[in-house]
């Protein structure tokens, strides 16, 4: 009887214990910074300059923390009225941040000398494909901008995680 008990007290033990150690492996652990977020004032953005803008995330999560004010990455946007596109500053063939020079008026890699026009557009060098813009709203003279990031030495614009 003693030990029909035992076994009753450690199931009903048992089962809550192993749910709780178990509930990462059951749920996205790691998530937040997916939602558009706030990079910008529409007004504080020049006409035709590329500015720099970090993309940091209110928070996220990994299991069961919290971690606030994550930086997701930088981006780089281009305001043209009221028109604002965002170009990711990690360049498509190998990852590298991708920087402006704005005595040549381009994008450059320093990394393997890829160059792109203020477009995106490839000019010169070994990138297999354009500056990989991202999903960009303007929301009560806010830039918002969804941050992802892509798969390298692809043609293909690729979303990875």
């Amino acid at each position: 009887m003693t030990g029909l008990l035992g076994v009753a007290v450690s199931g009903l033990l048992g089962v809550p214990a192993l749910r709780f150690f178990s509930y990462p492996l059951r749920r996205e652990t790691v998530h937040g910074g997916e939602e558009p977020i706030a990079v910008a004032d529409l007004a504080r953005l020049p006409e035709g300059v590329p500015v720099r803008a970090i993309v940091v995330a209110p928070a996220r999560y990994d299991a069961w923390v919290r971690i606030d004010r994550v930086a997701l990455g930088a981006v780089w946007l281009l305001r043209r009225g009221s028109t604002v596109t965002a170009y990711s500053s990690v360049c498509p063939h190998a990852g590298c941040f991708v920087d402006f020079a704005d005595k040549k008026n381009c994008f450059q890699c320093p990394c393997h000398g890829s160059v792109f026009g203020l477009d995106g557009t490839v000019q010169d060098g070994p990138s297999p494909r354009p500056l990989d813009t991202l999903d960009v709203e303007v929301k009560d003279g806010k830039v918002l901008v969804r941050y992802q990031r892509f798969r390298q030495a692809t043609s293909r614009k690729e979303a990875v995680g």
